[in-house]
């Protein structure tokens, strides 16, 4: 009788203690998990919300199932059933705290909080398998090694089926470990014509966001095989040069070539300023000399726009100077270069008549004037006249609108019937602004050759410019105020005279 009550003490003790260590385990793992959450939700915590609610309630169904097993005592079948599923519980919990401490947290902070999906997949399949495996044996008492002898031929068929799989599979581990493939790197396939960055690294495939921000998904077993190019991480500081090809024609010098293409790199916005960007001549075709544009830009994501700002500009620069762009054709003609854009001698006439500092003068005097001045188009974003450099023209602006910038603030701008530039014009000092187009300008320039002839037919002409000139002044200066640029001080009639009198040697 004393070793029957024994025994049933015992049992109750052993059934009472796992009770307890499932119990403990359960409160641990709700605790930890509850904990993430108010973080997170509460505290707004940057930690990472993987497997959180779920976890939670998981924990919570496990102690309810604790409960109900403490109260099928009477019913001992049933009791052990809700025991092994609540164990099942218990298992799975302690799974995902595993996984979460290993990937959301060690390796969430390792890797600067960038866990590609390829190491996320691989290490929760491992800890679920070691973790079934482990409920297989203490759970239900099975043989492990019986049922990977018994599947073996299973296996095997399976992985036949899967041979494609297996292989991006085994291909994402050389991927994921090569530095040349890693995250925010950019690539291009030639063999596919995509470029694009690698935004993940999954167990089947690379996604790559490309320039037009689509998302292509291209196997890792392809990346494998095939050449991949590399373009460089902006996040490392890597660049990779950019070639573009441009065709200009034999009667353009290529030292004048180069040096407006370099000056046009020069100024852009994404190219860097080290390395230099370089111009040379790559080749001589058919009807035009090859150049080779060679540049580095901040990032790859600014290609498309930078390629096509920089040949709006080759376009409008190359033009400007008299030349044209050559194309094939079927019959050889003769032909002279004509102007890209002409304009009316009556409206040109007009355009000078209304500028403020040629009102005066008389129609003859403005007719030999139109007939000698230059037409300059600009396209959007030129630089038309650069601050502190020298200069001897003024600049009327026939159509189109222009910004002002001084010390790169921008001050004013410039629109239809305006002018700039006549202080270079008259009196040789630099370039007060820098003057960028804001959309295509057309200009008329008048240099100083062409207006010097005017000035000595006419001297009393210098006192109406000198008057005109320091009225301009202090209008400028006005303007200057209001824009809390005040180092320039006021002035003179005579003061401009004087310098008018030394520039034309008067």
């Amino acid at each position: 009788m004393n070793s029957q009550l024994s025994s049933r003490v015992s049992a109750l003790m052993g059934v009472g203690q796992v009770v307890t260590n499932r119990l403990a385990v359960l409160v641990a793992v709700l605790a930890f998990f509850l904990l993430v959450y108010c973080l997170k939700v509460v505290l707004k915590k940057d930690v990472s919300f993987s497997k959180v609610t779920g976890t939670i309630k998981l924990a919570l169904l496990g102690l309810a199932l604790l409960v109900l097993e403490t109260q099928l005592g009477a019913a001992p079948a049933y009791a052990s059933l809700v025991g092994s599923l609540q164990s099942l519980v218990v298992m799975l919990c302690l799974a995902n705290l595993v996984a979460y401490l290993i990937i959301d947290i060690y390796c969430y902070y390792r890797m600067k909080r960038q866990v590609p999906s390829f190491v996320r997949d691989l290490l929760t399949l491992l800890v679920y398998v070691a973790f079934a495996l482990t409920s297989l044996r203490i759970i239900f008492q099975i043989d492990v090694s019986s049922i990977v002898t018994t599947t073996t031929v299973l296996t095997a068929a399976v992985a036949f089926a899967m041979q494609a799989t297996i292989a991006n599979v085994i291909s994402g581990f050389y991927v994921e470990n090569d530095d040349n493939l890693k995250r925010d790197t950019w690539i291009a396939i030639k063999e596919l014509d995509i470029a694009g960055q690698i935004v993940n690294v999954g167990f089947r495939y690379v996604t790559l966001r490309t320039l037009d921000n689509q998302r292509v998904m291209v196997p890792n077993n392809y990346i494998m095989q095939n050449i991949v190019l590399n373009l460089g991480n902006r996040g490392e500081g890597e660049r990779t040069a950019v070639h573009l090809k441009v065709g200009l024609g034999y009667d353009l010098p290529p030292e004048k070539a180069i040096a407006l293409m370099t000056q046009i790199l020069s100024r852009e916005e994404h190219i860097e300023k080290q390395p230099a960007p370089v111009v040379l001549v790559s080749g001589f075709l058919d009807s035009s000399i090859e150049y080779n544009l060679k540049y580095f830009l901040d990032d790859y994501a600014s290609h498309m726009p930078t390629k096509g700002s920089v040949l709006n500009k080759v376009w409008y620069a190359i033009t400007r100077e008299g030349y044209s762009f050559p194309f094939p054709t079927r019959e050889v003609i003769s032909r002279s270069p004509r102007e890209a854009f002409t304009v009316d001698e009556k409206d040109l006439l007009g355009v000078l008549r209304r500028t403020d500092i040629l009102r005066t003068l008389a129609d003859e005097e403005l007719q030999r004037l139109s007939g000698r001045v230059h037409r300059k188009v600009f396209g959007t974003g030129e630089v038309v006249v650069q601050q502190h450099d020298q200069g001897d023209s003024l600049f009327v602006v026939r159509r189109g609108r222009l910004d002002v910038h001084i010390d790169d603030a921008v001050v004013g701008s410039l629109r239809e019937g305006e002018i700039f530039g006549e202080m270079s014009l008259l009196t040789g000092e630099k370039r007060r602004a820098t003057v960028i187009a804001a959309s295509e300008v057309h200009l008329v320039e008048l240099s100083k050759e062409h207006f010097e002839p005017v000035i000595r037919a006419n001297p009393d002409l210098l006192e109406r410019l000198s008057a005109i000139l320091a009225q301009r002044e202090e209008a400028n200066i006005e303007s200057r105020k209001r824009a809390e640029l005040t180092h320039v001080g006021v002035g003179s009639k005579e003061a401009f005279m004087k310098r008018l009198r030394a520039f034309f040697n008067l």
